[in-house]
């Protein structure tokens, strides 16, 4: 019987880039025209906000939520590395990356022998700049893939009622979307080598805003009254999805990891907010059912309420709540990082298997 380790991360793409660049989001997001014109003036922010935003527009504060996620990350590597892994399945959203016009599934697994990615040609989520590990921008991510399993995964979700699309090839984006190579670059901060084969697990998160908003901020900065979306899969069934996801590689030959990848609240999905700061109130509560093993809270969330509060991408943490509430495991890591101006409050955290 296959072992699981439960992992939570945060794919955020600020990370990749200097510490200076680190509030461009918030920067951009004031310009737009939706924005309350309070908003705007950082007088009128929230006091923790402010106090992250100082008299260097977020320069010192952004060395600090570097070193606290890079410091977590580095505990999961080692976390990962002692459980060494047959496959490693990672849930992340498709944001407006191979879920597009033609075709947006509710979730849907890749299956490759391996998957060859360019991230820092990429123009997502926005130029393409120096990143902080002074890689060139044309360097070339081959990250293994387990076909075998990702078959096997697939088959066998449908036996457990779960009609799980696949695709053997990408079809807009090549190689992996950014929610898994920024996972992959995170967990390799330091550079040491990635070989665990990756079986990607993608989740239609943005649901109502996938097409509407570009699966960014699009709406923001359009003039365009855009009906919402069709909505994506609820969290009762992204939930239950990940405890599926759990007996079945509990009941296979390959011990595995399985990795939720998000930030938490977004601010450019928080309208209550203006736009301009997350949930962060919000997120500490989940945060606090997650630390406690209070795993079907999540499950009795609505798709509103991951709406209301910018919460979209907690649906691919859901999953992984799902799998530990299945296997009966708890954290025995968990840390909050909390950030009012770079956009999102992350999480880092381990479940060791019992």
């Amino acid at each position: 019987m296959g072992e699981i380790l439960g992992l939570g991360i945060s794919h955020y793409p600020g990370f990749i880039f200097a510490d200076r660049e680190m509030s461009m989001r918030v920067k951009q997001t004031i310009t737009s025209a939706k924005v309350p014109e309070e908003l705007k003036d950082p007088k009128n922010w929230p006091a923790k906000m402010q106090a992250e935003w100082s008299d260097d527009e977020g320069f010192a504060f952004a060395s600090q939520h570097r070193k606290e996620f890079v410091d977590g990350t580095r505990r999961l590597r080692q976390a990962l590395d002692e459980f060494a892994p047959d496959i490693v399945v990672i849930f992340g959203d498709d944001q407006y990356e191979n879920f597009k016009e033609d075709i947006i599934p509710p979730f849907c697994v890749s299956i490759a022998d391996e998957f060859r990615t360019q991230p820092h040609l990429r123009t997502f989520p926005r130029p393409q700049r120096p990143n902080v590990w002074e890689e060139p921008y044309d360097k070339t991510f081959v990250t293994p893939g387990h076909r075998e399993a990702a078959k096997y995964l697939v088959s066998q979700l449908m036996d457990e009622g779960f009609d799980v699309p696949y695709a053997y090839k990408e079809l807009h984006l090549e190689g992996l979307g950014h929610a898994f190579i920024n996972t992959i670059m995170y967990l390799d901060y330091d550079r040491t080598g990635w070989d665990y084969p990756v079986v990607p697990f993608l989740m239609n998160a943005y649901g109502r805003h996938v097409i509407s908003g570009k699966g960014l901020n699009a709406h923001l900065f359009s003039d365009e009254t855009t009906e919402p979306d069709p909505p994506g899969p609820s969290p009762k069934r992204a939930f239950d999805l990940g405890a599926a996801v759990a007996r079945v590689l509990r009941d296979s030959p390959w011990r595995a990891a399985l990795i939720g990848s998000s930030s938490w609240s977004h601010a450019f999905l928080t309208e209550k907010n203006g736009w301009v700061f997350p949930d962060v109130e919000m997120d500490r509560t989940h945060f606090e059912e997650l630390k406690s093993g209070n795993y079907k809270a999540w499950r009795d969330l609505t798709r509103e309420d991951l709406e209301v509060s910018g919460e979209h991408e907690l649906l691919n943490w859901i999953p992984l709540a799902g799998a530990m509430n299945e296997v009966g495991q708890k954290a025995s890591y968990c840390e909050f990082i909390e950030s009012y101006l770079m956009n999102s409050c992350k999480c880092v955290a381990v479940f060791p298997p019992k």
